[in-house]
């Protein structure tokens, strides 16, 4: 089982999440970032983008896996293509 990393970049998580097939709606005022996918559930998500600086940490990963639904090495396999 692979270990999900301490941190991670907030610019490689949405590539992330774009090759999951989310893509960003317009952005409103704030920190707030919402995706849509047709194709996943929750085919809307939002996520707080990190300020300052531009790292997710580990809890928030987390708590970003379980809204995605996806496994810690389903994760880790997608940040290896990043």
């Amino acid at each position: 089982m692979s270990a999900i990393p301490t941190q991670v970049p907030w610019r490689r998580f949405v590539c992330l999440l774009r090759d999951l097939g989310y893509r960003p709606l317009k952005a409103r005022r704030g920190s707030l970032r919402q995706f849509f996918s047709p194709t996943h559930n929750p085919n809307l998500i939002s996520f707080h983008e990190p300020h300052p600086g531009d790292t997710l940490h580990k809890a928030t990963l987390c708590d970003s896996l379980r809204r995605l639904k996806l496994s810690t090495d389903e994760f880790v396999q997608l940040l290896g293509k990043h």
